[in-house]
């Protein structure tokens, strides 16, 4: 198994980060691997998604997990192992924590997270985070 995660509080609030979340459209302005995102359904448990990447094929993913303004999970299968991304909000009094967890599982994980590059996996949790943080902050509130 094979696991990256990151989190970091956000002044933004948990609405407008979710609208960056829940528009497939949309994904490439955060996540910078993805060339486009799409779906011929809403955003829902069992909707597929096909994302292309910069570098790289076409993926389908499957939306495990959908709880609005709160949590988004997909994943895809690939031979062996099982990609799941875990996008999860969870609001306080004044800031909201912003979590995204990449994880691979199966007999065939370790394999894949050399062929995606675990390194790359752990900078781009990180990356996620920062520009989601950058999209969504009022600018008078934004961290250095």
């Amino acid at each position: 198994m094979f696991e990256a995660v990151h989190s970091e509080r956000s002044s933004a609030d948990p609405a407008a980060i979710w609208q960056l979340w829940a528009d497939p459209a949309r994904w490439p302005d955060w996540n910078e691997q993805i060339e486009r995102a799409e779906t011929d359904d809403e955003l829902r448990p069992g909707a597929e998604l096909r994302i292309k990447f910069r570098r790289g094929g076409t993926v389908r993913f499957n939306v495990t997990q959908l709880e609005p303004e709160r949590l988004f999970t997909d994943e895809a299968r690939f031979p062996g192992a099982r990609l799941a991304h875990e996008h999860r909000l969870a609001p306080g009094r004044s800031s909201t924590e912003i979590t995204h967890r990449i994880s691979l599982s199966g007999p065939l994980s370790g394999f894949w997270a050399l062929m995606m590059g675990r390194k790359r996996m752990r900078e781009s949790v990180v990356r996620f985070v920062e520009r989601e943080r950058e999209l969504t902050e009022p600018k008078s509130q934004r961290r250095a």
